[in-house]
């Protein structure tokens, strides 16, 4: 019942903010103000999101990691990926424009303290230039039909220390990005450039007044700074640069809330755009299903988005979509489509599974007495799993208990 109040709300939420259209949402973004730096950084395809929870939780990610949308919100994030996963998305953005994405994020299976993702996004928009006669043209007066074009390229790394049964530890991530604009000469020549730039980011989970039997942490803290760096060009204009601090809590075991807080800032002193906030949610329905939804106040266009994801086996389809000044009433504007494969995510539970099967197997037979058989399953189940506390716990008691034992045994023999 709960979940399903959840699901009830968020699309409650999204009906109100489309039933009068574009016209009552322009009139609420007014409330925001206006930004007079806003536009003013190259590159802009940084800060689209490319689909996934983290776009639809309105970039409302620094303190999560629920699919490879991490490369984009924290790089540490990583080191906190429950499975390696490989998604396409395709987001159908702007008039004619659209982003295409590529995720790779790669879980190593000796060592899950570690986290390596590499992601590839690609803006197109077909640009066609008219006189004031509905001719086309450019500024030597012939045709001025092509492309504008972006694409980023991003790698990432991250590791993981301290992690317990109780502790998620806490991860630190580095990424590396390089960036191509491309514009066609007939269009405007010389505006085609490169950058380069990274990100750094710590991420940790850990629990608080938790009230619900799970493994997973119920909070999260992410800190990270984005877009570190410059392209490369003639009197070139500021990346998108800014720091974030976030957090995500899990009330209640389907539900998780995140705050962001974003500061943007220019390394070549410049004014940039005010500060910004971002909210989400993510509620799991069933296990098969998930919704989400978030918004982005930003003075002068903030965002909604809405969106669920359905499971089919080993692959995920998703949809988000976004609502914002950009957004016209014609059908698919403003959605992305994402089909996100889980590569290792059979292996993983299974690896689970059989931790807890042999956990309750040693508790089993310590309860009958036969402390040798109980020792070998809390080890075995310690083989799989080092950081499974409760078996280690159980380990030395059935250890003491066995020691004991034969104690008595000589005592009585004696």
């Amino acid at each position: 019942m709960k979940r399903l109040v959840i699901v009830l709300g968020i699309l409650t939420a999204a009906a109100f903010l489309w039933g009068d259209g574009n016209d009552a949402y322009a009139t609420a973004s007014d409330w925001f103000g206006l930004d007079p730096n806003a536009g003013q950084n190259s590159f802009l395809t940084l800060i689209i999101p490319g689909g996934g929870k983290y776009e639809g939780m309105a970039t409302a990610h620094t303190a999560m990691a629920l699919d490879g949308g991490y490369l984009e919100s924290n790089p540490a994030g990583g080191s906190f990926l429950p499975m390696t996963i490989l998604s396409f998305s395709h987001v159908d953005w702007i008039a004619d424009s659209a982003l295409e994405t590529i995720t790779f994020a790669y879980r190593p299976e000796k060592n899950e303290d570690i986290g390596i993702g590499f992601n590839t996004k690609f803006l197109h928009v077909p640009f066609t230039g008219y006189n004031d006669w509905g001719g086309q043209y450019n500024r030597y007066g012939s045709s001025a039909v092509g492309w504008y074009t972006e694409l980023i390229a991003t790698a990432a790394f991250s590791y993981k220390f301290l992690r317990s049964f109780y502790f998620g530890g806490v991860s630190v991530g580095a990424s590396i990005k390089a960036g191509y604009r491309g514009v066609s000469a007939s269009l405007e020549p010389g505006q085609s450039a490169m950058s380069l730039m990274g990100d750094i980011g710590v991420m940790t989970q850990f629990n608080f007044l938790k009230t619900y039997a799970a493994r997973d942490m119920n909070w999260g803290v992410g800190i990270m700074v984005k877009n570190l760096g410059a392209e490369f060009i003639n009197d070139p204009d500021p990346l998108p640069t800014y720091a974030s601090i976030g957090f995500s809590y899990k009330p209640i075991r389907p539900l998780t809330i995140a705050l962001d807080f974003n500061m943007p800032f220019n390394l070549n002193g410049e004014s940039a755009e005010k500060f910004s906030f971002a909210a989400g949610v993510n509620a799991d329905i069933a296990r098969f299903v998930s919704a989400h939804s978030g918004v982005l106040i930003k003075t002068g266009k903030p965002r909604f988005t809405i969106g669920a994801d359905v499971s089919l086996k080993n692959f995920t389809i998703q949809t988000n979509y976004t609502l914002d000044l950009a957004s016209r009433m014609e059908l698919f504007d403003r959605m992305s489509v994402a089909i996100k494969i889980d590569l290792d995510t059979v292996k993983q539970l299974i690896i689970k599974d059989d931790v807890q099967d042999l956990y309750l197997e040693g508790l089993d037979a310590y309860a009958q007495g036969k402390l040798s058989v109980a020792i070998g399953f809390f080890e075995n189940c310690i083989s799989l799993d080092p950081t499974f506390t409760p078996a280690r716990e159980m380990l030395l008691t059935a250890q003491e208990s066995l020691l004991l034992e034969e104690e008595l045994r000589q005592t009585f023999i004696n």
